[in-house]
C-alpha cells in the first residue's frame, strides 16, 4: 500500500446479497476511526436480483481525497466476493496492486454455461495481474463461527494485513456497522479469516 499522504483506492465487488456494501462501510469506518480522510461511493445496479455490486473507498492519512472514484488502472486493493466479478474489475486494479479473493464462483443467472470461466481460470488470471493475491473461503469461515451472515466480515479480514489501520479501529468499525447483537461473532470471523488466508 501507499505511504505518506497519498490516496489509497480500494474497490469492493460482488453480487447482490453478499454483503458488499456492508464490507465497504466497515473499511470506510475503520479509516475514519484511524483519523484518515475518506470518500466512498457505491453502484447498486441489479443488487436485488443477484447482479453486480461495486463500492469504492478512497482514503488518505493526511492529504485530501480529491474524488470518490479512481480512474481505471488506479485501484490499489481489489476485494472480491465472487471470482467472475473480480475478473470484470481487473481493469481497475493497477499493475502490481493487491487482491483479496473470496473463493466463490457464482455466474450471473443468465450466463451461458460455456461462457463462464472455471474458478481455477479466474484465480490464475487475477494472480497474473495482481502483484499480491490473498485468497479466503468466506463461507467456510462463516460456518466455523456458526453464523453464515458473517461472510462479509470474513472477506474483509485479510484486507486488514494490507492496510495501515489498527486492530482497535477495525474492531470499532465492525461493532458500529454490523447488526446489533452480532459484533462479537463478526469480529471472530474477521480475526479467523485474517489468520487463515492463503497467498
Amino acid at each position: 500500500m501507499k505511504n505518506s499522504n497519498e490516496t489509497t483506492s480500494i474497490m469492493v465487488v460482488g453480487v447482490g446479497g453478499q454483503g458488499v456494501l456492508t464490507a465497504s462501510e466497515i473499511i470506510a469506518q475503520a479509516c475514519l476511526h484511524e483519523g484518515f480522510n475518506v470518500k466512498k461511493s457505491e453502484v447498486h445496479g441489479m443488487a436485488q436480483r443477484g447482479g453486480s455490486v461495486v463500492s469504492h473507498v478512497r482514503f488518505s492519512p493526511a492529504g485530501q481525497v480529491a474524488a470518490p472514484l479512481p480512474a481505471p488502472g488506479q485501484v490499489d486493493l481489489l476485494v472480491g466476493f465472487e471470482l467472475v466479478e473480480m475478473l470484470r474489475a481487473l481493469i481497475w486494479l493497477r499493475a502490481g496492486g493487491s487482491a483479496v479473493a473470496n473463493m466463490l464462483l457464482r455466474p450471473p443467472p443468465l450466463a451461458a454455461e460455456d461462457s463462464v470461466p472455471s474458478a481455477e481460470d479466474c484465480i490464475n488470471q487475477i494472480r497474473q495481474h495482481a502483484g499480491q493475491m490473498v485468497m479466503v473461503d468466506g463461507e467456510e469461515i462463516a460456518r466455523c463461527v456458526g453464523n453464515l451472515r458473517t461472510v462479509n466480515t470474513a472477506v474483509v479480514g485479510p484486507a486488514a494485513a494490507l492496510l495501515p489501520i489498527s486492530d482497535d479501529s477495525w474492531q470499532d468499525a465492525v461493532t458500529q456497522v454490523v447488526p446489533e447483537g452480532t459484533a462479537q461473532v463478526n469480529w471472530q470471523a474477521f480475526q479467523l479469516s485474517r489468520a487463515r488466508t492463503v497467498e
